[in-house]
């Protein structure tokens, strides 16, 4: 079990929320369902942890006290979390019933988003442009274009996508939905 599935229980546990784990088998499905009196929801967590690169910035931090270099692109780690999680969602999503994607960035303070809600944002809706009219001098802003996970007929089985941060002072978990 994860870190984050951990955490996801922790977190439903307190709000008194009684999450039923589903089994691991062959086929990869969601991690936990919820049944209220209205809606069966089924929960998939991911967790973002160090990849290569940003395993060779730390130790690059380690030895020379600093680094230096571009930042990734944003929105880049949360795609295909909710690439992956949106598949296995529709394993159980069949009869209309909600799916909830959970992420927690569980990197290093150094490697971890600073901005995690506008990295979900740009990762479902796409990477955010701004068209200025030449003849009408009106900007259009928050207009999204490629990188898409979501859209009217995209991944439409992902309901939401929750972001999980822990409060790393007090090790408790803080929800929020993005």
């Amino acid at each position: 079990m994860t870190e984050s599935e951990k955490d996801t229980i922790r977190l439903f546990n307190d709000i008194k929320v009684n999450l039923v784990r589903i089994p691991e088998g062959i086929e990869k499905t969601p991690d936990f369902s919820v049944e209220t009196d209205k809606q069966k929801i089924f929960i998939e967590v991911k967790e973002i942890n160090e990849n290569e690169e940003e395993k060779g910035l730390l130790k690059e931090i380690d030895e020379k006290g600093h680094v230096s270099g571009d930042s990734p692109e944003i929105g880049k780690r949360f795609r295909p979390l909710i690439r992956a999680a949106n598949r296995q969602l529709k394993m159980r999503c069949t009869s209309n019933e909600a799916g909830l994607v959970i992420i927690q960035d569980v990197r290093h303070f150094f490697t971890r988003s600073c901005i995690p809600e506008e990295e979900i944002k740009l990762a479902m809706f796409g990477d955010r442009v701004t068209w200025l009219g030449i003849n009408s001098g009106k900007i259009q802003a928050d207009l999204f274009d490629k990188n898409k996970t979501t859209t009217e007929q995209k991944n439409t089985t992902t309901s939401a996508v929750g972001l999980m941060i822990k409060n790393v002072q007090n090790d408790s978990g803080v929800f929020q939905d993005s």
